[in-house]
């Protein structure tokens, strides 16, 4: 194995990190726009199930670059000292990218929650006009009607 074996592997498994949450990011992105609006159901399970997998990836890769951190920063042999700059960009690229996915989650999060919470509303609504009319109903029948036909 080469000295910059290890580098080598960190910055592919790094570029491959960001690669995944750059996908995740424009998935959160349409599943905030799909939240909330309870005519895309379906569209937005199939954003859920897309974004899934890539998180089931990005766990892969993460417990991957595991061995990576039991080393020292300064230990490692870098091609270049441009190699590690830009490994070095990517990792705080993927913090970033990854607390901005945090933000849409919860965003969308609430999103469905406020959507969940109007429908609920509606149904309270629609269930108490129901009784109304169900009570209107059950004493019409004991009403005595008055003919306005006859002259």
């Amino acid at each position: 194995m080469h000295a910059y074996a290890e580098t080598d592997q960190l910055s592919q498994l790094i570029g491959h990190k960001h690669d995944l949450l750059s996908k995740l990011q424009l998935l959160s992105r349409r599943q905030l726009q799909l939240s909330g609006h309870s005519d895309h159901i379906s569209d937005l399970m199939r954003v859920v199930a897309a974004k899934q997998t890539l998180i089931e990836m990005l766990l892969d890769v993460d417990r991957r670059l595991d061995p990576h951190r039991q080393c020292e920063p300064e230990q490692r042999q870098w091609r270049s000292p441009l190699d590690r700059h830009r490994c070095s960009q990517a990792t705080r690229e993927c913090q970033a990218m990854l607390d901005e996915l945090k933000q849409m989650e919860t965003e969308a999060e609430g999103r469905v929650r406020a959507n969940r919470d109007e429908i609920s509303r509606s149904l309270q609504t629609t269930q108490g006009s129901t009784a109304a009319l169900d009570g209107y109903a059950s004493t019409s029948g004991s009403v005595h009607r008055i003919d306005l036909t006859a002259g």
